[in-house]
């Protein structure tokens, strides 16, 4: 598959896209019509061929509109498990955060930290599969990089990622 077009497929998620179908479809429209009078032979020119041209493109423009109120569906559920979960362990994370770094971790805070990692992870993932809003993943990303200015959390996480875990996340994706 040609490199540009996987690009594409693979284009995070945005919001935002769903107010351009219809200047697109309009535009694909009035493209159809100049190029269906002006270059078409007129004995090519009948209303069925424009009615199916005009179909067609509505047909895919219709897909466009259908995948992307899926992919917001998709994208509410993930996100609204995502916030719930970071709001469980956001106390305790700033908790670990302002504690001095001569203080040794808690197996309690390792393993809130193990979920967080997780959740960093799983978000992640989402993003690179598309399902998750580039300006979502952005506040996310931020909020990551606050954490990582606690050694305490960064020197446990960045071991944990050379263990390999978390799903090829790297603290070089923030």
């Amino acid at each position: 598959m040609n490199f540009e077009i996987k690009k594409i497929l693979n284009m995070p998620f945005n919001l935002q896209k769903r107010s351009r179908y219809p200047w697109l479809f309009g535009a694909a429209v009035v493209v159809s019509f100049t190029c269906f009078y002006a270059l078409l032979p007129e004995h090519f020119q009948s209303p069925q061929l424009l009615l199916s041209i005009l179909g067609s493109i509505a047909a895919f423009f219709h897909f466009l509109y259908f995948q992307h109120n899926t992919n917001t569906e998709r994208f509410i559920v993930l996100f609204k498990d995502f916030n719930s979960r970071y709001d469980k362990l956001n106390d305790d994370l700033n908790r670990i955060a302002k504690k001095s770094n001569c203080f040794k971790l808690s197996q309690k805070e390792i393993q809130i930290l193990y979920d967080y990692f997780n959740l960093c992870a799983e978000e992640h993932l989402f993003y690179k599969a598309g399902y998750i809003d580039e300006n979502v993943w952005e506040a996310w990303s931020a909020g990551m990089k606050y954490f990582l200015c606690s050694p305490r959390i960064a020197n446990l996480w960045a071991k944990e990622i050379k263990r390999g875990s978390y799903y090829k996340f790297s603290l070089d994706n923030l």
